[in-house]
């Protein structure tokens, strides 16, 4: 199984479960993609954050392109400003990290500055 049909399963299984991207700290996979752990944040993501399948989808995009296998899937961390993709080698040491900018890449929109407050002196 390619990664991309791999995470399409996580992201339907997660969905089935009403798990979001939001909630989600990391993804972490070990021996050979059969363990799937998920890391849950304290406080959930911003409301802008991409949907976790748009997420899982432009990686296992990558992954396709770049010829990854599912062995080589390490972690998945969910940051406030991007996802970040662990692998490793063929020998299982660490290997490439991929990052995707949320606003550019994974086309979420930018967050709105907070708004100043003014006080009457």
């Amino acid at each position: 199984m390619g990664v991309a049909s791999f995470l399409n399963e996580i992201s339907d299984i997660l969905a089935e479960r009403n798990t979001s991207s939001r909630e989600l700290a990391a993804i972490e996979f070990e021996a050979d993609g059969r363990d799937v752990s998920l890391i849950v944040r304290r406080e959930p993501h911003a409301s802008w954050y991409p949907p976790l399948g748009c997420i899982l989808g432009m990686i296992g995009h990558t992954c396709h392109e770049q010829g990854v296998a599912v062995p080589q899937l390490r972690r998945i961390t969910l940051l406030d400003n991007e996802v970040r993709v662990e692998l490793v080698d063929t020998d299982g040491q660490p290997g490439k990290v991929y990052r995707y900018a949320l606003e550019v890449t994974l086309g979420a929109p930018a967050p709105e500055p907070a708004a100043l407050q003014t006080r009457a002196a």
